[in-house]
Parts: structure tokens; C-alpha cells; sequence
């Protein structure tokens, strides 16, 4: 793929990741603050935002919850890493599931109440997953991008 298309990815991924901490910026620029019903919308679609479950610092909630910040933080940090070298290397499917392995146990586990809620554990199989899951997202837009020019 190239460098342009790499480029607009991260960027596109770096807006959504960036989103998620728009209470933050508020503090900082209130110009943010008409974006924020919007935003808390979108972001309602592709996470539940457990109230228990979002990061809180400086009295701002993340707009999505650990294990979803953590997913989308390893698409943005592996398409980072992207921008420098275009990988040609194709992963088989079983690689995604055994990464989302963790993520179910935890899920599981913690359904069946065997222990409590960790934000931590949540956010890591979400990064783990989010940084795998980049590889077939990657795979897929490249694939889609020489079908367009064919």
C-alpha cells in the first residue's frame, strides 16, 4: 500500500482515537464542547460506556469503555508502526482468534462473576486485540484498494 494511503489510516485512526477523550479537551478548548453530544453518540454505536467501565481522570470520562480504548488504541499504535514499512506478509485467520482469546475469557470469566471488574485487564485484551485485529483491517483495505483500481 502506499505511503499516502498508510498516512490517511493513521490519520483517520488518530481523529477517532482522539475523540474518545474529548471531555478532556474541553478543559482545555471549549471549542470542543459543541462536538461532545455528537461525539458521545458515535460512540455509543460501537461501545455500551459503562459508567463503571470508562477511564475517569481529572473529572473527564473516556467516551468509550477500557477493553474498547484498549482495542482502539492497538489499531492506532500498529498503524503507526505501518507508516514506516508497508508489510506484504499475509496472516492466517487463526491468529485473530487465538488473540481474541483473552478477551473472551475475561469476558467470560467475569460474567460467571469468578472475579471482579479490572480496567487493566480489560484495556490490555483490547490492546491485544486491536493490535492483531489491524493486521486483517490493513489486509482487507489494501485488498479492497487494488480491486478499485482494477
Amino acid at each position: 500500500m502506499r505511503f499516502q494511503y498508510r498516512l490517511i489510516l493513521f490519520i483517520v485512526l488518530l481523529i477517532w482515537f482522539s475523540g474518545i477523550f474529548v471531555e478532556w479537551l474541553i478543559r482545555f478548548d471549549n471549542h470542543f464542547l459543541f462536538a461532545l453530544p455528537f461525539l458521545q453518540k458515535t460512540y455509543s454505536l460501537v461501545c455500551h460506556q459503562g459508567k463503571a467501565k470508562l477511564f475517569l481522570f481529572n473529572n473527564g470520562e473516556t467516551l468509550t469503555c477500557a477493553r474498547c480504548t484498549g482495542i482502539y488504541l492497538g489499531l492506532l499504535l500498529v498503524s503507526f508502526a505501518f507508516l514506516f514499512k508497508d508489510y506484504k506478509k499475509k496472516f492466517p485467520v487463526k491468529f485473530l482468534l487465538y488473540s481474541s482469546v483473552p478477551m473472551f475469557a475475561d469476558v467470560i470469566l467475569y460474567s460467571m462473576d469468578l472475579y471482579h471488574y479490572s480496567k487493566l485487564i480489560a484495556f490490555s485484551t483490547g490492546l491485544l486485540l486491536g493490535s492483531v485485529g489491524f493486521l486483517y483491517l490493513y489486509g482487507g483495505l489494501k485488498n479492497l484498494i487494488l480491486e478499485m483500481k482494477n
